[in-house]
């Protein structure tokens, strides 16, 4: 996995454990060669823009976790870069400890020390475990197929915030009964995303239904290394840089 290298944040809301403010601009000052820099707003325009049924990656829909609908598609919003617009269930799986009654110790993918994600200091995010029609390639959005692995980084957007996250934990796999839920869901965060969002955190209250937009970049230079104590400083480091490579590669 290569090092993700943390750059300076440039947008001005935009500080270590705080959300960049969507309809913030770039403050740094730009030589006439420097590279466009673009703001949240304007990439998630580009993103919904390009989230068409010509993009579209799965052949059947994904489940919403939070209202059960079978109504969440993810499309391919260029090269390598794939969206879905979902809720946010929050997860507090993982090394902090939780009063929910559901939550568990681990989670699928580990800090670069080996040690179990925090949900209360990492923002993550969850995609299903399997595909769960056991078929290749899946009717439904399966990971694996699509060059993205554990801690890969993904911009998390919500109302007037966007933030960086980190692929940490999975849905209910074919060969699991540990709940109801299963690995064609979409739609469940940490709660420091869920905090980072101004979403209610609560892993037994918390949450909303509709209105959050994950996209995910794939590739191994987008996978974040750090422990649990810094993962969070080292996603949003990449925030900008995110959205540079996104404006740009969408030609907005």
């Amino acid at each position: 996995m290569a090092l993700a290298t943390p750059l300076a944040v440039r947008s001005a809301a935009a500080t270590v454990n705080t959300a960049t403010t969507v309809g913030d601009s770039a403050e740094a000052a730009q030589s006439p060669n420097a590279p466009a820099s673009f703001t949240a707003a304007q990439v998630l325009a580009g993103v919904k823009k390009n989230s068409t049924t010509a993009n579209k990656v799965n052949t059947k829909p994904h489940i919403n976790t939070m209202t059960r609908a079978q109504n969440v598609n993810v499309y391919q919003v260029t090269s390598g870069v794939y969206a879905y617009s979902s809720s946010l269930a929050v997860d507090d799986d993982g090394s902090d400890p939780d009063s929910d009654p559901d939550h568990q110790d681990q989670t699928t993918f580990q800090d670069s020390n080996g040690k179990q994600l925090a949900a209360h200091h990492v923002p993550f995010y969850v995609l299903g475990d399997d595909c769960w029609d056991r078929k290749s390639p899946c009717p439904h959005f399966f990971y694996k197929e699509h060059g993205i692995k554990g801690r890969q980084f993904a911009l998390m957007f919500y109302k007037s915030k966007v933030i960086g996250a980190i692929f940490g934990d999975t849905q209910t796999g074919n060969d699991q009964t540990t709940s109801q839920n299963d690995s064609r869901e979409l739609g469940e965060a940490s709660v420091k995303a869920a905090a980072l969002l101004g979403i209610n955190s609560s892993g037994t209250s918390g949450g909303v239904d509709n209105g959050v937009t994950v996209v995910i970049l794939s590739g191994s230079q987008w996978v974040v290394n750090g422990s649990n104590a810094n993962l969070n400083a080292n996603a949003q480091a990449m925030v900008q840089k995110a959205l540079d490579t996104l404006g740009a590669s969408m030609h907005l």
